[in-house]
């Protein structure tokens, strides 16, 4: 028999208190949650898996696009040039990987994460992965980087303008205005500095 999602739910939430993640945190994050069908639906028809490689990128990279891009750098060229010397990463690539996950922040999802996390990881197909998740997007509330309210991304869990998961975000988040919160979703130095903080993470070389 599979568990039913209260079940499952009540499990999380004793995991969630064991890992030391707030009694205040896990009773506001994991009330009156209940699953999203759309969620389901979209993991198992995303474009990357189901569009060839070219056709993907037509439709991703077309002049507009690119043209946005340039003027985007132009626009903030002050900040990406202080992340870009700090990471010694590209400011074009930055610009490249922020316009691509979330077109130049303009559209970083609107579904609620923790409900979307809990989807997938009480589902069978990748449960294990975005249970982690789950529990890696109630620390970051726990933190208080984000409020709950705010906390919304991708149908997959990908949050704020560089669509990080929570375990990314945990990982290479940087607070680089200084105002002591990694803040993603709104903060252009914050979120430059976290994509490119991420690439050399993941063995990024200048040049």
């Amino acid at each position: 028999r599979r568990q039913a999602f209260a079940e499952w739910l009540a499990d999380l939430r004793k995991e969630a208190l064991s890992k030391g993640i707030s009694e205040k945190t896990v009773a506001l994050a994991l009330t009156d949650i209940e699953t999203l069908p759309v969620v389901l639906e979209r993991d198992r028809t995303q474009a990357e898996r189901t569009l060839p490689l070219d056709e993907y990128l037509k439709r991703r990279l077309d002049r507009r696009t690119i043209r946005t891009a340039r003027e985007m750098r132009r626009r903030h060229a002050a900040v990406l040039g202080r992340v870009s010397r700090h990471y010694r990463v590209s400011a074009g690539v930055i610009v490249a990987i922020w316009g691509l996950e979330s077109n130049f922040g303009r559209f970083a999802g609107v579904r609620p994460t923790i409900s979307t996390l809990a989807t997938l990881a009480y589902d069978d197909r990748r449960g294990a992965m975005f249970r982690a998740e789950l529990l890696d997007a109630l620390r970051i509330l726990d933190r208080g980087d984000i409020g709950l309210d705010m906390m919304k991304g991708s149908w997959a869990g990908a949050m704020g303008q560089p669509q990080f998961m929570p375990s990314s975000y945990l990982a290479s988040g940087q607070d680089f205005d200084g105002d002591g919160r990694t803040d993603i979703w709104q903060s252009h130095a914050d979120v430059f500095a976290s994509i490119a903080n991420f690439l050399r993470q993941k063995g990024w070389k200048a040049g």
